[in-house]
């Protein structure tokens, strides 16, 4: 899929100005290991057989890579249920991990590679500038990169606020979103129903003169309204939500607004006071 711009971050990652991307980064999504095919025609086989899995909207899916897939995020495992519904493992879809956590043995350091799953040191909330490349790289080369843009888990239909981080990748790579809503993992037991419901493809507009901001916003709005419609509860509109804040702010006020005792009220005009 040809890109009709990429932008400043971009250009710079991919040209090696911040560096090489991540030793252990598969270098070439187009070829996956043997292992992660292996890996994905088993999850096919076997989690449908498991559970009663279903699957919306493979139609929305791009033709190709590259493109990121943003989803909700309800257990550790939901890659798994989403290696098992997309129909095609080529090219590759890559996941980040916490590189304190996930990648500090190294045996970690050998499994969890082969699998798209590479490294990255956030701190203060910003990712570094190794993981910001190898995002950039996967999407050069025309992988998938599947990112959980709440953070951290969330149950039901409930969404965390977003993180704005997938949306400056789709700005500046030029690569569209693919929004995904997971429903029934956080949940899950032997023979429950697990949905996954695809929406259609979210293409950023290049940002005029590179100043980005509004389109940050814009985009990632669209991203948290297609997974809420997913669920079958379309988000309401902005100025419904503000609305919605301002009355519950005033009922908390006035919760907190001490009663004084009987008698000992504001008098009124003309009231006689109590003996």
């Amino acid at each position: 899929m040809e890109t009709t711009y990429q932008g400043p971050d971009y250009r710079a990652a991919v040209s090696g100005g911040w560096g090489p991307p991540d030793p252990l980064l598969h270098p070439d999504p187009i070829h996956p290991p043997r292992l992660y095919l292996w890996v994905v025609a088993v999850l096919h086989w076997l989690l449908p057989k498991l559970f009663r899995l279903r699957v919306e909207g493979l139609e929305n899916l791009p033709a190709g890579g590259p493109y990121i897939i943003a989803s909700n995020h309800q257990a550790w495992f939901d890659p798994l249920f989403l290696l098992a519904v997309l129909p095609s493992p080529v090219p590759m879809v890559y996941s980040m991990a916490r590189r304190d956590t996930v990648f500090n043995r190294g045996w970690k350091r050998a499994l969890v590679p082969p699998f798209g799953v590479f490294a990255i040191a956030p701190h203060g909330g910003e990712l570094d500038l190794t993981g910001l490349a190898s995002v950039y790289h996967v999407l050069s080369r025309g992988g998938r990169v599947l990112i959980f843009p709440e953070g951290r888990y969330s149950r039901g239909s409930r969404l965390r606020p977003l993180k704005q981080g997938v949306a400056h990748f789709a700005l500046q790579a030029g690569v569209p979103i693919v929004p995904v809503a997971i429903d029934g993992v956080d949940r899950l037991r032997l023979g429950s129903r697990v949905t996954i419901t695809i929406g259609r493809p979210i293409q950023p507009d290049p940002p005029a003169w590179w100043i980005p901001s509004r389109r940050v916003l814009k985009l990632i709005e669209s991203v948290r309204r297609a997974i809420l419609t997913s669920f079958g509860h379309p988000p309401k509109p902005p100025e419904q939500r503000l609305l919605a804040r301002l009355a519950a702010r005033l009922r908390g006020f006035a919760r907190r607004t001490p009663t004084p005792p009987d008698g000992e009220g504001p008098s009124e005009p003309g009231a006689v006071p109590p003996a």
